[in-house]
């Protein structure tokens, strides 16, 4: 979440956690959704929030088997979109894989429509495809079809609720961008102008309590946006870190997730428990469908080991991440090697923590060097008195 501000922002606004949720009232009523038995559709959402890898091949079965849906397509693109979010775009493979069924998942669901027109479902598919490829050519620079297909997702979902007010899982992604565009930051706001919307947050707040509450699937769904929500617009850490729980005691293995509570522990000065956090984290199989977020996360330990006054386990963790980093990771060696000087500094090995301090570069990271300069003449004198 806050490991990249703008990249969450725009995922909150526009895309979905895991694509579709499922209709209450329509999955009581026919067991159904766009074909495909609710049944199915609902294993696949228990398995893809825990990151299972089983998922993969539910969704292929679900493809073969029910050729006439998109409800396959709509998954195999949703599930490559957050691979894609965990990972920060660093796989050139993946996304492509996307955009191409993304593609795919949209003509379907628009093929589906034209042959059900008075199915809400079918306008739901189309439009929630739209939004989290409009996500993904806003991330990768491409603005004028990401501006279009997020006008056209936002547009039709709007429409749905008009037409149908009791269609909450529409809610969810029109209540975030409600919640989102109303304190829109700065760089938003031209989005915001452009889209024609201007946000609402009290509605925000009670359209994702609708999904949630009177969704089918979307109440999980619901919960991860709402930490966004209380995070990012409102600063209270507090409330965010119960909802979040409230998703963990659900989902225990989604890595995503399980580093938010990390995070969050440790802007709360909780510092015992986000160490606990990291170290689940670390230890979960499920860590390396977050890319080279793993390593960040090893980083980010450390400073919290520091705060817990262990010099020495803030050490190991900071060569471990230098181990890590390897031959092309320039930003993270920077930050270790400033994690390594504190560390250092700490266990009072002054004339080391000076040499690695001083090989910071600027061209690596200006952050870290300014943070590895300002240890240089502020840590390192104080502590040698």
């Amino acid at each position: 979440m806050t490991r990249n501000a703008l990249g969450f922002v725009l995922a909150i606004l526009i895309a979905s956690l895991l694509w579709p949720a499922v209709v209450g009232e329509t999955a009581e009523k026919d067991a159904s959704y766009l074909g495909v038995p609710v049944a199915e559709i609902e294993t696949v959402m228990q398995l893809g929030y825990n990151l299972d890898p089983r998922t993969s091949e539910l969704i292929e079965s679900i493809i073969r088997e029910y050729p006439d849906s998109p409800i396959g397509l709509c998954l195999k693109a949703a599930r490559l979109f957050r691979l894609n979010d965990y990972q920060e775009g660093e796989d050139e493979d993946l996304k492509e894989r996307f955009e191409a069924v993304s593609e795919a998942a949209i003509e379907a669901a628009r093929r589906y429509l034209s042959d059900h027109p008075s199915i809400p479902e079918a306008r739901y598919a189309v439009a929630m495809c739209e939004l989290n490829l409009a996500r993904y050519y806003i991330e990768n620079g491409r603005w004028l079809g990401g501006f279009f297909k997020a006008r056209s997702g936002l547009s039709s979902l709007n429409a749905l609720l008009k037409d149908h007010p009791d269609f909450h899982d529409a809610k969810l992604p029109i209540g975030v961008a409600n919640c989102f565009l109303d304190e829109a930051p700065v760089y938003l706001k031209p989005i915001a102008l452009l889209l024609r919307f201007s946000g609402d947050m009290d509605l925000g707040l009670q359209q994702l309590k609708d999904a949630e509450e009177k969704g089918f699937l979307t109440r999980y769904e619901s919960l991860y946006y709402q930490v966004g929500v209380q995070w990012e617009l409102r600063d209270d850490r507090e409330v965010a870190s119960k909802i979040l729980d409230r998703f963990l005691d659900r989902f225990p293995r989604n890595a995503d997730a399980a580093l938010m509570r990390a995070i969050l522990d440790r802007q709360l000065e909780r510092f015992d428990d986000s160490l606990a956090a990291y170290d689940r984290l670390l230890a979960m199989p499920e860590v390396a469908y977050l890319g080279a977020m793993r390593e960040w996360a090893l980083f980010q330990s450390g400073y919290v080991s520091l705060k817990l006054e262990d010099g020495e386990d803030a050490l190991r963790r900071a060569n471990l991440a230098l181990k890590a980093a390897g031959d092309d990771g320039d930003e993270l060696r920077a930050w270790a090697n400033t994690l390594k000087g504190n560390a250092l500094i700490h266990l009072k090995r002054f004339e080391e923590a000076e040499a690695i301090l001083k090989s910071v570069k600027r061209s690596d990271s200006v952050e870290a060097y300014k943070a590895s300069r300002k240890a240089l003449t502020e840590e390192l004198p104080k502590t040698r008195g």
